[in-house]
């Protein structure tokens, strides 16, 4: 019996194989209320993508907010006590009237502005 090459040559049919690299070997189970399922079904008919592709290019590709340093924590803080004398000052300036409050407002004004800019530095400074 003679053997020739046309069986290694044969073509199959079927998918493709994979690389190594790109398959997708292992599974994560993650559970949703029936509201976020609903939502996440929403969102992936929208962007035309299988379920399982839209949760995981959505956990790859998207970025995670950070937790706020101790510096922005101590900034927040600030800005909400500074929001809090400028509703006080608001309400004293219609009772008063805001001539007598220009010098406060003023003041309050410049501190908000230089946590906003410092703020705005740190914010640039962890993006680098």
């Amino acid at each position: 019996m003679i053997v020739t090459g046309t069986q290694n040559t044969k073509k199959h049919g079927g998918r493709p194989t994979v690389a190594e690299a790109r398959r997708l070997s292992k599974a994560v189970t993650v559970k949703f209320s029936q509201k976020d399922y609903e939502i996440l079904m929403y969102r992936s008919k929208k962007a035309n993508k299988h379920m399982a592709e839209y949760i995981r290019d959505s956990a790859l590709y998207t970025e995670s907010s950070l937790p706020p340093t101790e510096a922005e924590t101590r900034d927040f803080r600030m800005l909400a006590g500074m929001a809090n004398n400028l509703n006080q000052l608001t309400k004293m300036a219609h009772q008063d009237g805001i001539f007598y409050l220009y010098s406060p407002l003023d003041s309050l004004l410049s501190e908000i502005t230089n946590v906003i800019r410092t703020y705005r530095q740190d914010t640039n400074k962890r993006k680098k």
